[in-house]
């Protein structure tokens, strides 16, 4: 009962709830998965549409929501930056040093955006290793993390890690998914789509468009931009790029059929995304009223911290995200907490262990007196059963020996083993006696014939122990038909 509770507990303490906060221009999405040795479960989910011409008062009142429907106290948050605000480039530089690489970011970077460089965060991704060192920049306005910051530390909310939106749900796909080399993702909103180029299995290129407000010349646009940003990457790549297909996520989906008719205009097959079944992470159970369109991306965060998957990340420089004192006072009373139970354990473990040695050894005791007491009835007090039971042994074999020369004392089980050893079975013989003195011993028996006297005899004397074997008497009996004898083994 100890144990189990103790196990209970231990893993009820090593388990962890995630937030996966996916923060977009028309909607924010949350998902609440709980981690631990047993496995994942997604306790709470919920997409809450942003409403209303002011975006940030929309976010406030989605996140306002959240916070009130979903128990976030202990979480760690994985949070999501809008990818339309956001400035990706591809950059190939001559070395592979992560620290050279950050170093000259800002001066590749400058001539190609259009904010002061010293306004922006930079973050990379590394692409493929060669000769050259190909990457994936994205830069956002500080001032825009820092509002965004706030606006979350407003409700209690500090993330770990602040990422693209979208880019989550690649990673899962490219890391724990059965994803085609070349493919295309396109995450879909209502104004805007962020287009995903996979290639060799990397991703290679990120490119956020806008996405017109009428429905037919949105679907058209959408392919256009689809289209123009293939020809791009193959330009820049310099190989021919050929996705086997289109895979497509996001909110902008429920309202659109532009996964139904993006097929016919490209000529590529388009599939929608759904991680649950994707990446095949175990669950418990799948949550009810789940819509892949609408939660992926948040679970996706979610993914990013349980998996452990590297991805870019904007809490860096001055706003990298700071441990307080009381989440590293929650890990040192976990920790400790965790070793008070190692210690109880045992401590238990010890004690059970002598109890059990101690009654295995009372009993072995108790066997001992009981072997000595029916092998010699004499013993009327115990002390130690052991050297008492020796001493008892070399007695009784002082008593079974014959004295004789010094080396060659024989016991009287020795001589009856070489008298039975030495005759034959074939003799038609029959031991009437047998006398065992200090120095000699006597046979006495009938048998068939003298010639059968004669040969145990002879038989007996070819013992090394018998010094001479003399035939005492031999005589026929009254009924003729046998021979008594007797026989004199000099020992």
């Amino acid at each position: 009962m100890v144990f189990d509770n103790a196990i209970k507990y231990y893993l009820k303490i090593m388990s962890r709830s995630i937030l996966g906060l996916d923060i977009r221009n028309d909607a924010v999405s949350a998902v609440l998965l709980n981690h631990s040795l047993k496995g994942n479960s997604i306790e709470a989910h919920i997409h809450v549409p942003v409403s209303g011409k002011d975006m940030e008062e929309g976010i406030r009142a989605a996140l306002k929501i959240i916070v009130e429907k979903l128990d976030i106290t202990h979480a760690v948050c994985i949070a999501s930056f809008p990818s339309d605000r956001i400035s990706f480039r591809n950059l190939s530089v001559p070395f592979k040093e992560q620290n050279k690489i950050r170093q000259m970011l800002p001066f590749e970077l400058e001539p190609t955006l259009p904010f002061p460089i010293d306004d922006l965060l930079i973050d990379f991704m590394t692409v493929k290793l060669s000769d050259h060192t190909d990457l994936i920049t994205a830069a956002v306005e500080k001032s825009a993390i820092q509002s965004y910051l706030e606006t979350l530390a407003s409700f209690h909310i500090d993330p770990e890690i602040v990422t693209p939106s979208g880019f989550s749900t690649v990673l899962s796909l490219v890391r724990l998914s059965d994803l085609s080399k070349n493919t295309l993702i396109v995450d879909i909103d209502n104004q805007k789509s962020t287009i995903f180029a996979i290639a060799s299995g990397q991703i290679s290129l990120v490119r956020s468009l806008p996405i017109e407000t009428s429905v037919s010349p949105r679907a058209e646009l959408l392919c256009a931009n689809i289209q123009r940003t293939i020809s791009a990457f193959e330009e820049m790549s310099g190989f021919n790029f050929k996705p086997d297909e289109i895979r497509v996520t996001g909110c902008g989906l429920n309202d659109l059929g532009l996964d139904q008719s993006m097929p016919r205009m490209l000529g590529i097959p388009v599939r929608r995304v759904d991680l649950l079944h994707d990446t095949g992470i175990p669950l418990k159970e799948r949550p009810s009223s789940w819509e892949p369109v609408q939660m992926d991306n948040a679970f996706a965060l979610a993914l990013l911290k349980t998996e452990g998957i590297q991805g870019l990340n904007f809490r860096r420089g001055p706003f990298a995200a700071k441990q307080t004192w009381a989440e590293q006072k929650k890990s040192i009373i976990k920790t400790g907490v965790l070793a008070f139970l190692v210690l109880i354990l045992a401590f238990f473990h010890i004690i059970l262990d002598n109890h059990f040695m101690e009654t295995k050894l009372n009993r072995l005791n108790h066997q001992m007196n009981d072997i000595l007491r029916n092998a010699f009835s004499d013993v009327k007090k115990i002390v130690d059963p052991l050297q008492q039971m020796r001493i008892k042994i070399q007695d009784s074999n002082k008593f079974a020996v014959i004295p004789g020369e010094p080396d060659k004392n024989i016991r009287n089980i020795d001589i009856l083993n070489h008298i039975s050893r030495l005759i034959p079975d074939q003799t038609d013989v029959e031991l009437t006696g047998i006398v065992i003195g200090k120095e000699s011993a006597v046979i006495s028996g009938t048998t068939d014939t003298f010639n059968s006297v004669d040969d145990m005899k002879n038989r007996l004397e070819q013992n090394e122990f018998f010094k001479k074997v003399t035939i005492s008497s031999a005589n026929i009996d009254r009924s003729g038909n046998r021979v008594n004898f007797k026989l004199k083994i000099d020992l």
